[in-house]
């Protein structure tokens, strides 16, 4: 459908052409026809004007038929004098359309080389656009006219806009919109890239205990600013070590880029003594439990290593919770 779509610069070009090559041949063969029609006109005028004036000259001269004979012979002579009063199609082509033709010709280069200049700028505008390029100052659309110029500064600020929105967006999209942190979208995008780029790493995957009789039994606002205290301290705790996951519910992720197990370990035990004794919305204690593993090159997928932090949070569950089970070369280790 593309080479379909006209183009701007084709289309004023066409239109005035268009629009000269009638006007300028409708009014050339007028002025030919008017021009010869007066010629006409001025023939037979003039032979009129001779014959009387012949016939003024002679009458005193000529009688009866003789002045009848002298008329017909003087319109004759006057006719083949003034023969050459009608001028040709080409000559008047010759003499009066080569000129406008010249003259046209030089009106149409202005007329293609205004319209280059015109189109030119809109034609870089829109290629940037279609191309998604960023549009700035120093770039190399000469807004040369009012028009281009404010068409230029408003598509500049409309990209500005989107290129804002678009990263609001995005940071909403990979935010957990409760608690503020970064959330399992997040956290399956920064695993992936961990692993795949085989960046040695450890993860905490962490679990409310008992979390479900806090929302049953002081409802679910108050299990919510539990749940947004607990993702505060832990920040705290992790600050520059590591990154903060929302997994889901009442499950948090802790990811430690090239940091091993015992750093992951020292600091699951300080977050688990911490929220042990730190007072809460419900005011009762809430403790943890949490499973621990790192990255080793046998793991080709985040869940692969999910799952295995997973499986050991189960077993810290089973264990009487508010504990950590580690584990280290596939062997499990329960911390109390």
């Amino acid at each position: 459908m593309s080479k379909f779509k006209l183009k701007l610069s084709f289309l004023i070009v066409s239109i005035t052409i268009i629009v000269v090559l009638v006007t300028s041949s409708v009014s050339i063969w007028s002025s030919y026809r008017n021009f010869n029609e007066i010629l006409k006109v001025n023939k037979t005028d003039m032979q009129e004007t001779y014959v009387m004036e012949v016939l003024a000259i002679t009458q005193d001269y000529l009688q009866g038929s003789e002045k009848d004979e002298i008329e017909l012979y003087m319109e004759q002579i006057v006719d083949t004098l003034l023969e050459e009063k009608e001028v040709s199609f080409s000559l008047f082509f010759k003499k009066t359309i080569v000129p406008i033709i010249l003259v046209i010709a030089i009106m149409l280069g202005l007329v293609i080389w205004l319209t280059i200049k015109i189109t030119q700028p809109l034609k870089n505008l829109s290629k940037k656009m279609e191309l998604g390029e960023e549009i700035n100052e120093n770039d190399d659309i000469t807004a040369w006219y009012y028009e281009a110029k404010m068409l230029k500064n408003y598509v500049q600020n409309m990209m500005i806009c989107s290129q804002s929105k678009i990263a609001d967006l995005t940071e909403q999209l990979n935010l957990d919109s409760l608690t503020g942190i970064p959330n399992r979208r997040r956290m399956d995008q920064t695993l992936h890239e961990l692993i795949v780029n085989k960046v040695p790493h450890a993860i905490i995957l962490i679990d409310l205990d008992d979390f479900k009789s806090i929302n049953d039994t002081y409802g679910h606002t108050v299990g919510d600013e539990v749940l947004k205290a607990f993702a505060n301290n832990m920040q705290n705790i992790v600050d520059e070590q590591g990154l903060c996951f929302r997994y889901g519910g009442e499950e948090f992720m802790v990811i430690l880029p090239s940091r091993n197990i015992d750093a992951a370990i020292q600091l699951a035990e300080r977050l688990r003594i911490k929220q042990a004794i730190q007072e809460t919305a419900c005011g009762r204690p809430v403790t943890m439990s949490a499973g621990i593993t790192a990255f080793t090159l046998n793991i080709q997928s985040p869940n692969q290593l999910i799952e295995i932090a997973d499986h050991a949070l189960y077993k810290a569950k089973q264990s009487g919770r508010n504990c950590l089970c580690v584990v280290r070369n596939m062997r499990q280790m329960i911390i109390k």
